[in-house]
């Protein structure tokens, strides 16, 4: 519809010109001595027109003329940015493809453009990292390092030291990989790649603070699965306690969501008890098991008992948590331990027989055997014995976890006059 338009336009265009000509009577005179050329004015209109755009190509030819060595340096460039795109992208299709020999010597072809030579350098390490040449995969690194040092962008820099501590991390020098992510965050970046890194690192260094900081981070931003969070604080926990000057002390500065963990809470609770500070353990252990039965803390609890008052204090607990899980068996095996630590033999057996019956195993059997045989039926003792060895074994062929890292060792008893802790 434009088109036609226009073509309408130029035709009353000609026209209207056409009859302005026919109907113009007026001329031009010009006098070059001795010449006088006399013209109609349509044609001196027409023949200035005519000169104007000569004039115009004219220039318009020498302007481009002197302009042609520009332009075709011009073009050169661009044909050579766009190689170095082609071989970019390239690079970038080989690495996700897995062609890391190609994607290499792609890398190669748009470094030596010079089009983006921190980007194509960093692929190339990456490359011939997973082939397993180290050698120019630090070539590559240091002409990552390089092209970041004299780049405008910070971003380029973050990714060169990412990907310089994941391989100094690969290498095993930890150390280095630490060092080259702490220069990361002082860039300001927190990366969740950075963060996950650093986790492995520290936790494979035993620099078990760092590990639960770095632990929670990436719980919080929702960039770790619960299940390796969990297990992570509980190795660093371990750790941390493990070496802690003032036990006591750490467990009181223990965050209130790692308290009321029952998983992070036995571990904290084993550390304090390994180093005899059974009260403090077993406040922790009676948190988590008012809150609701768990049988880690309740197997641990019967270890925190100390002195025949607090034993009586737990028991009482223990006999509560009883009635309220009624048809539970864990909570028997603990009450019959407290039992028998206060040498209250006819109700430790008593429970421990309705916790074997309510579910068999050897931690059970183990239990009221020893406590049979503290109170001196060794006859009635020998078939549980007996019991808790053939169901420990079948735990082992069939590679349950229990069988290895088990249930807690439970105390030994002798004599019918009182405990003897273990």
């Amino acid at each position: 519809m434009r088109g036609l338009v226009w073509v309408v336009a130029l035709f009353a265009l000609a026209l209207g010109l056409a009859l302005v000509g026919r109907y113009n009577d007026g001329y031009v005179l010009l006098f070059v001595p001795p010449q006088r050329i006399e013209l109609s004015l349509t044609l001196a209109v027409l023949l200035l027109a005519l000169a104007f755009l000569a004039l115009h190509l004219a220039i318009r030819t020498v302007a481009y003329t002197l302009r042609l060595p520009d332009m075709v340096r011009e073009f050169r460039r661009r044909q050579q940015k766009e190689r170095a795109r082609r071989a970019l992208f390239d690079a970038l299709i080989g690495w996700f493809e897995g062609r890391y020999a190609r994607a290499e010597r792609a890398a190669r072809i748009a470094f030596a453009t010079g089009e983006e030579p921190g980007l194509a350098a960093l692929v190339g390490a990456q490359a011939a990292q997973r082939i397993g040449n180290r050698e120019q995969r630090d070539l590559w690194i240091e002409r990552a390092r390089s092209a970041a040092e004299g780049a405008d962008s910070a971003a380029l820099r973050h990714a060169y030291l990412l990907v310089h501590a994941e391989f100094l991390a690969e290498d095993g020098d930890d150390g280095a990989a630490l060092a080259a992510l702490a220069e990361l965050n002082r860039g300001g970046a927190r990366h969740v790649a950075a963060q996950r890194l650093s986790l492995k690192l520290v936790t494979r260094a035993g620099l078990w603070e760092e590990a639960l900081r770095s632990a929670h981070q990436l719980e919080e931003h929702k960039a770790i699965h619960p299940t390796l969070a969990a297990r992570t604080r509980e190795v660093a926990y371990a750790g941390v306690f493990d070496a802690a000057d003032d036990p006591a002390g750490r467990a009181r500065r223990v965050p209130v969501r790692d308290r009321t963990d029952p998983r992070t809470a036995v571990v904290i609770a084993a550390a304090l008890v390994k180093r005899d500070l059974l009260d403090e353990a077993r406040v922790l252990l009676e948190g988590i098991l008012e809150r609701g039965w768990d049988d880690a803390a309740g197997l641990l609890y019967a270890r925190c008992a100390a002195d025949p008052q607090v034993t009586r204090r737990m028991l009482e607990r223990a006999e509560a948590w009883c009635r309220r899980d009624p048809a539970a068996a864990a909570p028997l095996l603990t009450l019959g331990r407290l039992c028998a630590r206060l040498g209250l033999w006819g109700k430790a057996r008593e429970s421990l027989e309705e916790c074997a019956r309510r579910a068999p195993g050897p931690a059970a059997s183990l239990e009221l055997a020893r406590v049979l045989e503290a109170g001196g039926d060794a006859m009635a003792a020998a078939p549980h014995y007996r019991a808790a060895a053939l169901a420990w074994g079948e735990s082992a062929d069939r590679g349950d976890e229990g069988a290895s890292t088990g249930t807690p060792s439970p105390p030994a008893y002798r004599g019918e006059t009182g405990p003897a802790v273990a």
